[in-house]
């Protein structure tokens, strides 16, 4: 019995120890299968995090290309508008042929007794009479004469609704343009959308299942793939119905409406021409002449008579008939006429007085559509903030970085670019009402570019702190990095080597496609352009660089570098001089800004020259980086060149990132410039790891 007992507590602890270890195991399992659905999600968020869409919102162009809605003259009218018109045309053409001018026969056979004609006293066997009629005044010429006029009015009626119908078919073929336009644009962020999606939720649904995640991650992966099928449904379906549909070849700017140039193109006036019309047709209509018969006619008589001894009888008579009304009620009639065409045009006259208000109406719905486009901006502004965020968390190994928050970041990000796509279109659309209401005016004359730069309002007048970026910076940083960190220190402008080389211009060209809301300044550093001139070089940097991403050119060509300089600075000077004036040319031509860098010890007279042909002038203040020192160097370059001065510091002349910021706060300069980007990057990391050091 002991034996038994003995053995049965053997097999109770190893089966507790068999259960440890398989509870052990499957944790180590559970770990192992978290790890990966996390490299999963990873993964995906390095794949797509960098995509921004900005292009689709904030445009390359600076301003409005072509006028976007231009009216056809063979836009499509209705068929039966058309044959009313040409119906018009020919009973004009009829009546002005119509001139109240008729032939009249009459015949008399008299087959058994005589006739006596009881006016003419004549004892005839038969009579031939023959002659004219003119109708003067009613049925005839001068009523032929009021029924043109009256068609001539219908005819500019219809002419107006002619008009009328061509608008309506332009806007609503432009409508139709206009919402293709945009919706190709929501499908390509809808495309991104759905592929992290894709990406995500099976991910997702496996962490869920084993309880790794909580429950509104789930339902908000959930949530996001039905928004993304239901917009699918919108704007796929659309655009797929209207394959045919044109669309815009340039992009369309964000645009702000001037309220006073828009009451001036509408030329707004109080005059209706619609109810002048209406009163003349009814004057016509109840002229009096109208029902005043009068008419003239000839005769030629022939009588056979019945006595043959007499002579056959004939002769010639003319006469006038006058009939005429003997009520006088046109004063009625007149009334009458014109209460009837004011009831077939009221639609017109209700029209015409309100449009001042409907102009006003549509100017304060379109600015209360801006007004939510910039709040949703704004928002746009706070997701780009804390996807910077999640980005230095993943490249500082922080252990707060999570993929799937930052994935939901991202979806929104994406998501509210869809929103604001939403509110361009509309936007468009109410200019595109406007333009209808005034088609012979250019959307340009009353609107202007809207710069979104501007609409933060902690960065409308950022500070001028310009950093130079060399090539080394590209080779020994992602274009992430150098992005976030441009960013996060709010450098502006970016003086950006350029060289020629096929593989640089990529790379340089793909950084600043990505950051064009950042002022960019192509920075020339070969000093061998003062032997061969700038034009040459210029041409080919316009062939390879996209200037519209561009603000400048900036030189740092450095004559005093020259061994032979001290024998002959004049020389060195005059081609100096020479090469600005060429790369000034080149800046007016191109609309760019124009900076150079300089040492503290050019002369006066290449400064002056300096303050005509640049915008900015960048004072290298090296080696000695004294205050005092750098205040006493500059005084001749602040009295010539003034606001013009940049300050220019370079990090290998202090020992951290603190110091050279203290050295440019007592400098007095309200312009300042870092050299370069690579060592700045390179101070914070060696802050960091010192921090972590002393940890």
């Amino acid at each position: 019995m002991a034996f038994f007992c003995k053995k049965c507590n053997i097999l109770a602890f190893l089966t507790v120890l068999f259960i440890y270890h398989e509870n052990i195991m499957l944790g180590q399992n559970k770990d192992e299968i978290v790890s990966s659905y996390i490299k999963s999600l990873t993964d995906t968020w390095n794949e797509f995090n960098t995509q921004t869409f900005s292009s689709c919102i904030i445009d390359s162009t600076a301003t409005l290309k072509s006028e976007p809605f231009k009216i056809d003259k063979k836009s499509l009218v209705d068929n039966r508008t058309k044959m009313q018109l040409r119906l018009n045309q020919l009973q004009q053409t009829i009546n002005k042929k119509e001139v109240g001018l008729h032939a009249t026969v009459n015949y008399q056979e008299n087959f058994n007794n005589p006739i006596v004609d009881p006016e003419e006293f004549v004892v005839f066997k038969r009579r031939a009479i023959a002659g004219f009629d003119w109708d003067i005044l009613s049925n005839g010429f001068y009523e032929s004469r009021v029924r043109n006029k009256i068609l001539k009015l219908n005819y500019e009626t219809l002419e107006k609704k002619q008009q009328t119908e061509k608008l309506n078919a332009f806007q609503n073929a432009q409508t139709t343009q206009i919402i293709v336009y945009f919706n190709i644009k929501k499908i390509e962020i809808l495309n991104a959308r759905k592929n992290l999606n894709n990406k995500q939720i099976p991910v997702i649904e496996k962490l869920w299942d084993i309880k790794h995640i909580t429950k509104d991650n789930y339902l908000k992966a959930i949530q996001n793939t039905t928004d993304i099928n239901a917009q699918y449904n919108i704007y796929q379906n659309y655009n797929q119905a209207r394959a045919n549909g044109k669309t815009f070849d340039f992009e369309l700017p964000i645009l702000d409406i001037n309220i006073h140039q828009l009451l001036q193109k509408a030329n707004i006036s109080t005059f209706d021409s619609t109810a002048t019309d209406a009163s003349r047709l009814a004057k016509y209509q109840s002229s009096y002449l109208k029902d005043v018969s009068l008419k003239a006619y000839t005769r030629y008589n022939y009588y056979d008579v019945y006595n043959s001894s007499q002579p056959n009888r004939s002769y010639i008579s003319v006469g006038m008939n006058l009939s005429m009304p003997l009520a006088f009620n046109q004063k009625d009639k007149k009334a009458f006429y014109l209460l009837q065409q004011q009831l077939t045009t009221t639609k017109e006259e209700i029209d015409s007085v309100d449009f001042e208000a409907s102009i006003l109406n549509k100017y304060y719905e379109y600015q209360y559509k801006l007004k939510q486009f910039k709040n949703l901006y704004h928002k746009r502004l706070v997701f780009e903030e804390l996807l910077r965020t999640e980005r230095v968390k993943q490249q500082l190994d922080d252990m707060e970085f999570n993929p799937n928050t930052a994935l939901f970041i991202l979806d929104d990000y994406w998501s509210n670019a869809i929103e604001l796509i939403d509110l361009k279109q509309d936007l468009y659309k109410i200019i595109l009402d406007l333009k209808t209401g005034m088609p012979k005016v250019q959307i340009s004359e009353y609107t202007s570019p809207l710069n979104l730069s501007n609409l933060n309002i902690a960065s409308s007048n950022p500070p001028f702190k310009a950093v130079y970026i060399w090539s080394d910076a590209f080779k020994n940083n992602s274009q992430t990095v150098i992005n976030e960190y441009c960013k996060v220190n709010e450098f502006n402008p970016l003086l950006i080597s350029y060289n020629p080389g096929k593989a640089y211009v990529m790379q340089i060209s793909d950084f600043i496609s990505k950051n064009h809301n950042t002022p960019v300044h192509l920075m020339i550093g070969s000093n061998k352009l003062l032997q061969t001139g700038i034009t040459g070089f210029l041409d080919t940097l316009k062939m390879n660089m996209n200037l519209l991403y561009i603000k400048g050119i900036h030189l740092d060509i450095e004559p005093h570098t020259f061994t032979d300089f001290k024998e002959n600075k004049e020389q060195y000077f005059k081609k100096y001089i020479q090469v600005l004036k060429q790369a000034k040319e080149f800046t007016d031509k191109n609309k760019l800004e124009l900076s150079v860098s300089i040492p503290l010890n050019y002369p006066e007279d290449v400064l002056t020259v300096l303050n005509t042909l640049c915008n900015y002038v960048y004072l290298m203040a090296y080696e000695n980086v004294d205050p005092d020192f750098i205040s006493r160097k500059t005084l001749e370059e602040k009295a010539i060149l003034k606001s013009k001065c940049v300050l220019a510091l370079r990090t290998k002349d202090f020992e951290n990132r603190n110091s050279m910021n203290e050295a440019l706060k007592k400098s007095g300069f309200d312009k300042s410039a870092y050299h370069d980007l690579d060592d700045l990057i390179k101070f914070d990391n060696q802050s960091i790891n010192l921090k972590e050091g002393n940890k």
